[in-house]
């Protein structure tokens, strides 16, 4: 395909990282002004052109520093995740002149800028141990392919003769349609909506010819069918209209501001649409599952906590490889109810290997 949309999906990828009992610490660095320099950056990325006035404001830059306790993972190194760095503003009657903040040379502050170079570092060392081998081992056996995500998955359920702005938005609502329904079901629906009379692109979805009653019995019986196909109504109507003009956008902002598209879908979309598989880490219930199993994440880890405790320490250009071994690891070996664990090739390497029932106990008649 053109311009590496819709590539084929070649295996080459590592695996996720831990998360449990969480303490915090605070890091306060004091910025203060007072220096008559120009033409420079503050050390808060400011570039001040004008001389400020005689009172400053003193700037307190706080990093917030959430630390996972390493007694509570298992033979695991501990792992550092940082939030968004918040700015506070205080009164204070110190004077500055000239365009550029300085930052205090005191030992509070020389201690905070060390504090944050460790946890720069330890974020990069957080990884779980043996996860190469564990992907390696996942990768062996999802070498036939045949798992429900590589048959049905978004990547096979586009018209390949249709041109790329159909293409995409085809792969945009098999993304949508997928959410809380097996990957069978979605692709018969999408060989339903592709049939018919208008053919499943924008212009057509958009237009009145199409109710969305209609596109809730052609949907059924995908997962919340009804409120899909309001959805599917919606964002035709919005790609249709300016500043789309029928294209699906590709960033993942302009995504998400669609109706019934979230992080999941609209990564999954940038990944398939536009072969922008570095965008983030797909993460659906089986990757979840999988990860919270190995005791990468926390056994009530959401998806979304999930996506960003492995973006946090796995190489970018792995999170496509990833997400589509993983996915259809969890279809075939590691189930939800029933995971087989004698089969698989990294049980040894499991801390929940054998742990789960193997399969549910019907009761016996009397």
């Amino acid at each position: 395909m053109e311009d590496n949309a819709f590539a084929a999906f070649s295996f080459s990828a590592p695996a996720p990282p831990t998360s449990w009992n969480r303490t915090e610490k605070t890091v306060k660095v004091e910025v203060d002004a007072g220096v008559k320099q120009s033409g420079r950056l503050s050390p808060l990325g400011i570039n001040r052109d004008r001389s400020v006035s005689q009172t400053d404001k003193r700037r307190k830059l706080t990093a917030k520093v959430e630390r996972f306790d390493a007694a509570a993972t298992v033979g695991r190194l501990p792992c550092l995740v940082k939030t968004e760095p918040k700015l506070e503003i205080e009164d204070s009657d110190q004077a500055i002149s000239g365009n550029i903040v300085k930052v205090e040379s005191s030992s509070k502050a020389v201690k905070a800028r060390q504090s944050r170079s460790k946890a720069d570092n330890s974020t990069k060392e957080c990884a779980p141990e043996n996860w190469e081998q564990i992907v390696q081992g996942i990768r062996s056996m999802r070498m036939g392919k045949d798992a429900p995500v590589d048959l049905f998955g978004t990547h096979q359920l586009f018209d390949i003769e249709a041109d790329k702005g159909t293409q995409q938005f085809q792969a945009l609502v098999a993304a949508m349609i997928s959410s809380q329904t097996r990957d069978a079901v979605t692709g018969a629906a999408m060989q339903r909506l592709r049939a018919m009379p208008g053919g499943l692109n924008v212009a057509h979805i958009a237009s009145d010819d199409v109710e969305i009653d209609a596109l809730a019995e052609i949907l059924k019986p995908v997962g919340f069918y009804r409120q899909k196909a309001k959805f599917m109504k919606s964002i035709a109507q919005s790609l249709a209209a300016p500043p789309h003009n029928g294209a699906v956008p590709n960033s993942l902002e302009e995504l998400m501001k669609l109706p019934g598209v979230g992080p999941k879908v609209a990564l999954l979309v940038l990944w398939v649409a536009f072969g922008m598989g570095e965008e983030g880490l797909i993460v659906d219930t089986n990757v979840r599952r999988v990860c919270s199993r190995l005791g990468w994440v926390p056994a009530d880890a959401t998806p979304e906590l999930t996506r960003r405790t492995l973006e946090s320490w796995m190489p970018r250009s792995m999170w496509a490889d990833t997400s589509f071994l993983f996915v259809g690891f969890g279809q075939q070996v590691c189930k939800p109810l029933a995971p087989k664990c004698e089969g698989c090739k990294v049980s040894q390497l499991c801390p929940s290997a054998f742990k789960q029932s193997p399969k549910r106990q019907t009761r016996k008649p009397k």
